[in-house]
């Protein structure tokens, strides 16, 4: 999902994109206890019946699909909140507790649409500033990422010296 916030005077543009997971801590921790539940009264009819072993595979599946399912969903909360004023742009790229920052030239900013090399794959989006850039958007739909291109292709030309500059595609 791709937001785009102006200014009242003008002087900023602030571009969000957000994954689009929509399950939260209780919704999680309701999924993996119904299926723990579930897996474990399955494998206590067999280990009632002699069959033990079956209980202790099940007590490991059911910790490894809880590990696996934390990790997904810490892995898919993830906003890229893109802020471009004059003289720079900040890209600040967030991931459930971790945080990275990245400061760009406005000036010398490009935005760059780089399909796959493979056909039915997604493009990925670069907003580059001279020796620096960035990946944006890894976590949306094809759309998405058009989307968010044209997004910041409106908002860095007025000020970059790549003005009037058409979204660049590369193919790879």
């Amino acid at each position: 999902m791709v937001i785009v916030e102006n200014s009242e005077d003008g002087r900023w543009v602030r571009i969000q994109a957000r994954s689009h997971f929509s399950l939260g801590i209780g919704g999680l921790l309701t999924l993996i206890t119904t299926l723990s539940g579930l897996t474990l009264l399955l494998a206590s009819v067999a280990a009632w019946q002699g069959y033990w072993p079956i209980l202790m595979i099940a007590l490991l599946q059911v910790i490894l699909l809880g590990m696996i399912m934390v990790r997904a969903w810490k892995a898919s909360w993830t906003v890229e909140t893109i802020t471009i004023d004059p003289m720079s742009i900040a890209v600040l790229h967030e991931q459930y507790a971790d945080s990275t920052r990245l400061e760009l030239e406005t000036a010398w900013a490009r935005v760059i649409l780089r399909q796959a090399a493979i056909r039915w794959y997604p493009p990925a989006l670069w907003l580059r500033s001279g020796d620096s850039g960035v990946e944006l958007g890894t976590f949306l739909s094809a759309a998405e990422k058009r989307e968010l291109a044209e997004a910041l292709r409106r908002a860095v030309e007025p000020n970059s010296a790549w003005q009037h500059q058409k979204i660049e595609t590369e193919v790879s």
